[in-house]
């Protein structure tokens, strides 16, 4: 009897003790039914209070902040515009010259512009080789006096005849000794990138190359150093110039236009009125008699300007008979026809 009674109360007490482990291991009613609200709230977003933030991998659909190194991409623009941009700034065009009183020579000046074009060309980017712009300087130059006289540089006239987005003008500090019987050599560079259509520096590299050995002479150290060098600061060149770029164009490429025989500031009006409608955005310039000049940014080429500028003269009295002049790089100038 008393063994039946022990083992009756084991099993009770055995029985009490599985339920109140069952119990203590199963989620509570309450709980169930907030995780459920969180739930739909994520999906509804009916509940104000935000979730504890997850991991970026964990989110789908989450966009991930940009980095540092990453130029922000514009906003308020059509995707037809943002690729018409991310497509420019992929085929940029470069003009890379040596800062007039460098004291290189014929043969080093050479090698480093090459250099630097055959990494910009590697790239994708367009570039002015040495020989072109050693024949443009030397053809140009008549042309450059009678047409800009002193209102711009050489360099910068040819770099906008040429059609260039940038021209690296390259500042070297040369060094070559020798020491026990060895020969090294050593560079310090400032690169300096500016707008072709204004002469503005857009960015400035400053860079010094590694010491140069050479068993031949120090002028062969020196040039290694300077095509080395060289090779080595390129990349945060186009990096550099390509963000500043992206900025300055976020709202439309900039051009300039310019309307000879302008003596009616009423009708330039009209017709910058009429124009504003078919680009993005304009700036009046100087403005007198003789001429206008407004810059104008829009996203497409040159062509596109004038077509606009035209279809905005047919609709301006007083200037339905104008025609272009000539264009320069960014530039395009029309006469009013009066």
């Amino acid at each position: 009897m008393f063994y039946k009674s022990a083992a009756v109360l084991v099993f009770f007490a055995a029985s009490v003790f599985f339920s109140s482990c069952a119990t203590t291991s199963l989620p509570a009613p309450q709980e169930k039914s907030e995780s459920r609200k969180q739930a739909q709230s994520l999906v509804t977003g009916e509940d104000k209070t935000p979730p504890s933030p997850a991991p970026a991998s964990a989110a789908p659909g989450a966009v991930p902040a940009a980095s540092s190194d990453e130029a922000a991409v514009p906003s308020g623009l059509s995707p037809n515009e943002t690729q018409y941009l991310d497509g420019y700034l992929k085929r940029l065009k470069y003009m890379m010259v040596l800062k007039e009183g460098t004291v290189l020579d014929e043969f080093q000046t050479k090698s480093v512009i090459t250099k630097g074009n055959e990494y910009l060309l590697r790239q994708g980017f367009d570039v002015v080789s040495y020989d072109q712009l050693l024949k443009n300087m030397e053809d140009q130059r008549s042309a450059f006096e009678a047409e800009v006289g002193q209102s711009m540089t050489l360099t910068q006239y040819i770099a906008q005849k040429l059609g260039a987005d940038v021209y690296v003008e390259l500042d070297v500090l040369p060094r070559a000794w020798s020491e026990g019987g060895r020969h090294y050599g050593e560079a310090a560079f400032t690169a300096n990138m500016f707008d072709p259509s204004t002469a503005e520096l857009l960015a400035s590299v400053p860079y010094k190359s590694d010491r140069s050995f050479s068993n031949t002479s120090d002028q062969d150290a020196l040039l290694n150093a300077l095509v080395a060098g060289t090779a080595q600061f390129m990349p945060r060149i186009a990096r550099d110039s390509t963000a500043v770029i992206r900025n300055r164009y976020a709202n439309g490429i900039r051009y300039q236009v310019i309307v000879q025989k302008t003596p009616d500031a009423r009708v330039v009006s009209v017709f910058r009125r009429n124009l504003r409608s078919r680009v993005r955005e304009i700036q009046s310039g100087s403005s007198a008699a003789d001429q206008t000049l407004m810059d104008v940014y829009l996203f497409g080429p040159l062509s596109d300007l004038e077509d606009a500028c035209y279809a905005a003269f047919e609709k301006t009295p007083g200037m339905e008979n104008a025609y272009t002049v000539y264009t320069r790089g960014k530039s395009i100038t029309f006469n009013s026809g009066n």
